[in-house]
C-alpha cells in the first residue's frame, strides 16, 4: 500500500496537529523568560573573582643550630726528673712555650738577672729587674696583688708572674700577642714554684 501524500490530508486535522504541537514551545519559552527575569530581580550583588585575602601567618623560624664549644686544651702540670737547676729551668721553658700563647719566655731573680730565655730580645729582659723594684713599691699598698700581670711592650705584650722563696724572688714572663688569661697565669705561677723549690 503507497504512502498517503500530504495532498490527501485534511488541512484542519494538519493545522489542529501544528497548533497542539507548537503550543507548549510558546509557553515553555515564556515560562523560560519570566524565571530569568524573576532571577534577575532576587540575584544577590556579583562577588568579587578573587577571594578576600587572609591574615598571612609567618611561618615559624627554625631552631638555631647547636654550636658546641670546643673542649679547651687541658694543660698538664709541669714534673721535673732532674735535680739540676739549669735542666729545671729549660723544662720550664720548653713547657711554657709548648702550653702557653706566646712566642717567647724568661725566667729572671728579682735583681733582673736572667736565668733562662727563648725568643725574647735583650731589651725585653733587661726591662725585668727595673719591672720588679717598681712592683716592690706596688706591694705595699693594702690589697694589691702585684705577683702576676701584663704590660704592653710596642706591639707585644709581656705577661708574667712572680714567686717568692728563701732565696730571693723569681720572675716567669712571656711575650706574645695578647696578655695570657688568669688561668694560664694561674698555670705559669704553679710551674715556676715547681721550678724553683729548692733552687
Amino acid at each position: 500500500m503507497a504512502d498517503r501524500s500530504v495532498s490527501w490530508t485534511d488541512p484542519e486535522s494538519v493545522a489542529r496537529l501544528l497548533a497542539r504541537a507548537t503550543a507548549p514551545r510558546r509557553v515553555a519559552a515564556a515560562l523560560t523568560r519570566v524565571t530569568a527575569a524573576a532571577r534577575a530581580v532576587r540575584a544577590p550583588a556579583a562577588r568579587p573573582s578573587t577571594p578576600p585575602a587572609r591574615a598571612s601567618v609567618p611561618a615559624p623560624a627554625p631552631p638555631p643550630p647547636i654550636v658546641v664549644a670546643p673542649e679547651p686544651a687541658v694543660v698538664p702540670k709541669l714534673e721535673h726528673s732532674s735535680d739540676n737547676p739549669s735542666d729545671r729551668l729549660d723544662a720550664l721553658m720548653a713547657w711554657t712555650l709548648d702550653h702557653q700563647r706566646c712566642t717567647g719566655a724568661f725566667v729572671a731573680d728579682d735583681n733582673g738577672l736572667t736565668l733562662a730565655a727563648h725568643g725574647i730580645s735583650e731589651a725585653h729582659v733587661a726591662l725585668v729587674g727595673p719591672l720588679l723594684s717598681a712592683l716592690m713599691g706596688v706591694r705595699s699598698i693594702p690589697g694589691v696583688d702585684a705577683t702576676a700581670g701584663a704590660l704592653w711592650l710596642g706591639t707585644n705584650m709581656m705577661s708574667w708572674v712572680e714567686t717568692r722563696t728563701e732565696r730571693g724572688g723569681f720572675c716567669l714572663g712571656t711575650v706574645g700577642a695578647e696578655a695570657l688569661s688568669t688561668e694560664a697565669l694561674n698555670q705559669l705561677k704553679e710551674a715556676l714554684e715547681v721550678t724553683v723549690r729548692g733552687l
